[in-house]
Parts: structure tokens; C-alpha cells; sequence
């Protein structure tokens, strides 16, 4: 008999430990696959969405030279000082003094430099004069009054992108020009400095013209951006580019169009160091960890199957008739160990089943059944009171699901953003009719008013233990990722992701329904305005999960709407959806 047992263990364990193997080597490459892909996609993602970013941070550069300009040319302070060089130059020291990294150029109609300042305050003036500057480009056209306006770079001696406009004295008289502008490496470190990734400026043909790479000028020609490269960059789409210099990266290419003037080109660049590395360290700790377990499997298997193979065979065959339905079997205890106990214990467990089963059924179907009607009069009571909800709420649920997919959320959790979807606006059964159902746009009081709808929704749904998992989303879909949301003022991640998720999709149906005071907009009208508020108004990675489910979201669109949409943006009014601010 122990030689039996032993041939038996051996014929558990053999196949097993070969199955073990196996799984685990390809369970280890498809795991260590799947990871790199995973980190690659992640990246990749990051890297588009820091170019975005790096696109508006040099648009608000741009626009803060000319603001800075308009208040330079705004007053009658330039042209009194104009023709006293000293005067001006304290004149312009004095009105640089919070903006000590822009350079300012006044030039006479020759285009013979009057005085150039560069920065003040905590930076040390720097003060030239009488240089010629009329081979800068498009500046001689605006000092024979051919322009009103230039924007332009200059690549030497240290690049600078200016804009400026001609001066004229009190008489109206063109006496030169002013040029405001700011360099471009300095530009290149302050983006760098919020996004921890390297920006390049290169020139329209490619040449590197500043960037914050740790690279000296005479290494630039490294990063000069081909005919082929530049060909494929246009307004609409970027070239990403593999880099070596400077350590391994990825550069993201965009444009750079100022005005619909085509400056060059915007680089934003990440480095791969890092993902390689952690990838590399967690191959090897898959490795390690799936070495050790097939060990510990073997040892443990062995010593196990020779002792309980015998007994648990017998409860395995009862389970097996259990699980087909004969809860009236009963496994004879032959040992008197926890094996034994165990078997006892089974069949005790099996006659219990046998006896609530049946009881059972009944209950969950009772319990289903009400869950169903609680959920269905809930929602039935929110599109009564408001006719705008009509079919609102099977909208939103279809696009909370849809991204909950795309962000890689559990059953559990798209089960509660789902009935979140539908009970979301349950707290406007508390809100007054004048209000509800106003065909214009709400005042501030009633505004504070339609704002303690999540909380009323809340207070509603409390008690009701199977949506105890929905309230905090209910509680919390109206929270800006910036904090400027309500009712709580949560910011980041302080906001639940399934609120997160219901931001974007009531947002996007709010967009695209109609409204007593305007019409539809179109579904690209409010991708739009979603990606302008992607970081302010809602969480930049369900924004990247709402782009990449466009296509299922647009099909949802066309199904529910057909094609009858209105395009005219309003002011203060995300595409018709009111996201309040608090303290606005």
C-alpha cells in the first residue's frame, strides 16, 4: 500500500511540476511582454499628452510678450521718451521691473538699435546701444510702415523670438520700432521646469536654435530635424523620434505657429532611461520569484500528495456530485484526522445546503427584483421632475461604462459607475421646479441652489446598503480636478475615479443634447472643449481614455441624436455645461 501511495504522489506531483513549468515560463515571457507593453504605452501617452502641454506653455509665452508689449505701447511714456535715450532706458528699467527675463529692443526707422534692455530686479541689467539690427528679418518692412506688426526669431548671437510694432510720436509720425521678446533657452528651462521634460526649439529648417538638453551648441546638429521629418509634421500631427544624445529618449515634434506664422518647430523630449530599467528589474524579479515558486510547489507537492491523495480524492468526487446538484450525498469518514474532520465538516455542509437552498433562491430573487424596481423608480423620479434628463441618464451610463472599460476598471467597479450613471442626478428631485425647469440661464443664487443637488442625492440614496459603493460618486460628480468643483472642493485624486469618469461623460452629453437656451453642439466641439479642460476641469488619463473610446462614444452619439447639431460656443458655458467654480 505505501508503495501504491508513493506511485500515486509521484503521478500527482510528475505532471504537474511539467505543467508548472511550462505555465510558468510562458506566463513569465507573456507577463514580461505584456509589462513592457504596457510601460511603453504608458509612456507614450505621457509623452503626447507633455507635448500638448508644452505646446500651450509656449502659446502663454507667446501671449505674455504681448501683453507685455501692449503695456509697453499703451501710454504716451514711449513716445515722450523716445528721443532721450537715457530717459528711456529708465523708462523701460522702471516698467521691466516684474518681468526680468524679457529682452526689449527700440529701434530707429534705420534700424540702428536706440537702446536694448534685458531684464531688472534680481537679475542685473543688461544695457546695449547703437547696434544695427536691420538685417533682423521683416524688420525694415515694419519701419517703412509696410506692417503694424512682426513676430520674429533671431538665431544669433544667443536665439530670441521677438514681437513688436512701430512707434509714433504724438504727431503720428513713424519713428522706429519696439521688439519684445524673451530668449529661447530661458523659455526652453521654465517648461522643462513644470513638465521634467527637455524642450528644443528648432528653426524652419530644422536647425536646433535653443533647447534645455544637457548638450553644448556644437552637439546641436545631432538633434537637426531631416526633410523627411520635417515633411511629416503638420498643424494636425506630430512625429515622435528616437533620441541618443544626451541619453535615450523619445522626442515628440509639433509645430511651432505663432499668429498662422510658421516659426519652426516645438520638441518635447522624455527619457527612456528610467522605463528601461525598472522593466529590466522587474523581468528579473518575475524570474526570481517564479524560480522559487516552482521549488516551493515541488517540495510541498511531494510531501502533500503522498498523505492526502487517498482521502481527498474521495471528497474531490463528492464535490463534483455536490456541485451537479445531488446535495443529498454523503462521503463516508474513513481517518480520524482534520481529513476526517474535514469530511464530516463537508457533510454537514452539503445537508445545510440541501436545506437552505431552496429558501435561498427565493431570497435573491426577491432581493434582485426589488434592487431592480428601487433602481428603475429612482431614475423614473429624476427624468419626471426635469425634461432635460429625458434619456440623459441612459446616455451617461453608456459612456461611464465605455471609458470604465478603457481605464482598465473591474466588474465591482463598473457596476457602481454604472448606477452611479443612473441615480447621479436623483438630488435635482429636491431642487424647485423654477429652477429645474428654467429656459434661461440660472442667476448666481439659484446657481448656489442647482449646486446642493449632489448633496440632496446623497442624502436620498443613504441607508440603502447595496449603494453605499455608488454615494461617493453621486457626492462628488461635479469636483473639478483643479479643486474648483463642488460640493467639497476635492482636487486630483482626492476625487473618486468613478466621479472622475462621470464628470467627462455628463459634461459630454450635456454638450452634445439640447438646451432650452441653445442648441446641440457637435461631437468635435466637445472633444474640443474636453481637451481644453483636461488638468483643470477633469483628470488628463480619463480624458486620454475618452479619446481613445471616440469611436464607440460617436457611434453611441449617432444611434441616440442622428445628425441635427448646432455649433456656437458660449462664454462661461463648457459647450452648455455649467462647470460652477467655487469663489467665482
Amino acid at each position: 500500500m505505501s508503495r501504491f501511495r508513493h506511485r500515486l504522489a509521484l503521478k500527482i506531483v510528475l505532471p504537474f511540476a511539467a505543467l508548472t513549468l511550462a505555465i510558468g515560463a510562458v506566463g513569465t515571457l507573456t507577463a514580461t511582454s505584456a509589462l513592457s507593453s504596457r510601460s511603453q504605452e504608458a509612456f507614450d501617452n505621457q509623452l503626447i499628452h507633455d507635448g500638448f502641454v508644452a505646446q500651450s506653455m509656449v502659446q502663454a509665452g507667446d501671449a505674455d510678450r504681448r501683453s507685455i508689449l501692449r503695456l509697453l505701447t499703451s501710454g504716451t511714456g514711449l513716445s515722450q521718451n523716445w528721443a532721450n535715450t537715457p530717459a528711456l532706458q529708465a523708462w523701460l528699467e522702471r516698467a521691466l521691473t516684474i518681468h526680468p527675463n524679457v529682452v526689449v529692443e527700440t529701434v530707429d526707422t534705420s534700424g540702428r538699435e536706440i537702446v536694448g534692455v534685458v531684464g531688472h530686479g534680481a537679475v542685473a541689467d543688461t544695457v546695449t546701444r547703437n547696434r544695427d539690427l536691420s538685417a533682423w528679418p521683416s524688420l525694415s518692412y515694419v519701419l517703412t510702415g509696410g506692417a503694424t506688426g512682426l513676430d520674429l526669431v533671431v538665431p544669433a548671437p544667443r536665439a530670441a523670438i521677438f514681437t513688436g510694432q512701430p512707434v509714433r510720436n504724438a504727431g503720428g509720425v513713424l519713428v522706429g520700432a519696439i521688439l519684445v521678446g524673451d530668449y529661447l533657452d530661458d523659455r526652453a528651462a521654465a517648461i522643462r521646469a513644470s513638465l521634467h521634460d527637455d524642450i528644443t526649439f528648432y528653426d524652419i529648417n530644422g536647425q536646433v536654435l535653443g533647447t534645455s538638453l544637457a548638450l553644448g551648441p556644437g552637439q546641436w546638429s545631432t538633434l537637426a530635424l531631416d526633410g523627411t521629418t520635417r515633411n511629416r509634421v503638420s498643424p494636425t500631427t506630430v512625429v515622435e523620434l528616437s533620441r541618443t544624445a544626451g541619453g535615450p529618449g523619445m522626442e515628440l515634434v509639433s509645430t511651432w505657429v505663432l499668429r498662422s506664422a510658421n516659426l519652426g518647430y516645438v520638441g518635447t523630449t522624455a527619457s527612456t532611461a528610467g522605463l528601461l530599467a525598472d522593466t529590466n528589474q522587474l523581468r528579473i524579479i518575475l524570474v526570481v520569484l517564479f524560480l522559487a515558486g516552482v521549488l516551493f510547489t515541488l517540495a510541498i507537492g511531494v510531501w502533500l500528495a503522498r498523505r492526502i491523495a487517498r482521502p481527498v480524492h474521495r471528497l474531490v468526487e463528492a464535490t463534483r456530485l455536490v456541485s451537479a446538484g445531488d446535495l443529498a450525498h454523503q462521503t463516508p469518514v474513513t481517518t480520524h484526522d482534520e481529513i476526517g474532520e474535514l469530511t464530516e465538516s463537508f457533510n454537514q455542509m452539503t445537508h445545510s445546503l440541501k436545506d437552505k437552498s431552496a429558501s435561498l433562491k427565493v431570497t435573491m430573487t426577491q432581493l434582485q427584483d426589488t434592487y431592480l424596481m428601487t433602481i428603475e423608480a429612482l431614475a423614473a423620479a429624476v427624468e419626471a421632475r426635469d425634461p432635460y434628463t429625458h434619456g440623459h441618464t441612459q446616455r451617461v451610463e453608456a459612456y461611464t461604462v465605455i471609458m470604465a472599460k478603457a481605464l482598465g476598471c473591474d466588474e465591482s467597479e463598473v457596476s457602481a459607475i454604472r448606477r452611479a450613471s443612473v441615480l447621479h442626478d436623483i438630488g435635482k428631485i429636491g431642487i424647485e421646479d423654477v429652477i429645474l425647469r428654467k429656459q434661461a440661464r440660472l442667476e448666481p443664487d439659484e446657481e448656489i441652489r442647482m449646486q446642493k443637488h449632489p448633496v440632496i442625492g446623497v442624502d436620498m440614496l443613504k441607508g440603502i446598503d447595496f449603494l453605499d459603493p455608488v454615494l461617493p460618486l453621486v457626492r462628488h460628480h461635479h469636483e473639478r480636478w483643479d479643486g474648483n468643483g463642488y460640493p467639497d472642493q476635492l482636487r486630483a485624486d482626492e476625487i473618486p475615479l468613478g466621479a472622475r469618469i462621470l464628470a467627462v461623460a455628463d459634461a459630454l452629453d450635456a454638450m452634445t443634447s439640447d438646451r432650452p437656451y441653445r442648441a446641440a453642439r457637435t461631437f468635435e466641439y466637445a472633444k474640443t472643449e474636453i481637451l481644453k479642460g483636461s488638468a483643470t476641469h477633469f483628470d488628463p488619463e480619463v480624458v486620454t481614455a475618452f479619446i481613445k473610446s471616440q469611436r464607440a462614444i460617436e457611434d453611441l452619439l449617432r444611434e441616440a441624436a442622428g445628425d441635427e447639431v448646432n455649433h456656437h460656443p458660449s462664454s462661461d458655458d463648457l459647450g452648455g455645461w455649467r462647470l460652477h467654480v467655487v469663489g467665482r
